[in-house]
């Protein structure tokens, strides 16, 4: 059998993995992005998808559009082009909320709020992504589900955008969506989640 002080051991160390990863965190890009699609084959034992094996990582094209108050990178599509930057000056309220929603759990990950940016995209289904390390939020899942001028953020906006960034911190260890990177997704908001609750509990978000 396996001793107390062996799965003791295991957990410090993968909290050490975790902590390192954290660092290993680079900032964002300084005037775009320009990421072609990709198609990773012959995935990890343990994707589980049912199909070919195979998985589409869509592409992205950004263009620096601004910063926030406290210094977060915004990016428009240039797939979308003038659409993109007409959503992002009419909504700036929303894209400040955000800011400040990424800047809180950053403080929760101890991870550098430059290693974080929001993006605008209209169409299809990324929520965020990975780019070198550094993570890309898109504005619009916020402002379709969590935003509400005048209203006050709920504590699932919070879980939200908690369980995206620890889904994407996951691929700074692996960067296909295998059984290693949900392990490490759990890992992350396991070790991590108290420290939301008591956030949470210390700004009056329920």
């Amino acid at each position: 059998p396996v001793s107390p002080e062996a799965d003791a051991s295991s957990h410090e160390q993968l909290k050490g993995m975790l902590a390192s990863s954290l660092s290993s965190s680079r900032g964002t890009a300084s005037s775009g992005i320009n990421l072609p699609e990709r198609l990773m084959t012959a995935l990890p034992e343990g994707l589980g998808r049912g199909d070919d094996g195979c998985e589409i990582i869509p592409a992205q094209s950004l263009k620096i559009f601004g910063r926030t108050t406290n210094g977060i990178k915004v990016f428009s599509s240039l797939k979308h082009g003038g659409a993109s930057e007409s959503f992002l000056k009419a909504n700036v309220r929303a894209v400040k909320t955000f800011s400040s929603v990424l800047e809180t759990l950053c403080e929760i990950y101890s991870l550098n709020i430059h290693s974080v940016a929001i993006y605008y995209e209209p169409s299809g289904a990324t929520i965020a992504f990975n780019s070198n390390k550094a993570l890309y939020f898109n504005l619009r899942l916020f402002s379709h589900l969590h935003y509400r001028e005048d209203e006050p953020l709920s504590g699932e906006c919070y879980s939200y955008w908690f369980t995206t960034m620890a889904h994407e911190l996951a691929h700074n260890l692996v960067s296909a969506h295998n059984k290693d990177h949900g392990y490490y997704t759990e890992s992350y908001v396991t070790l991590f989640l108290p420290a939301l609750s008591a956030k949470l509990q210390r700004i009056g978000i329920r």
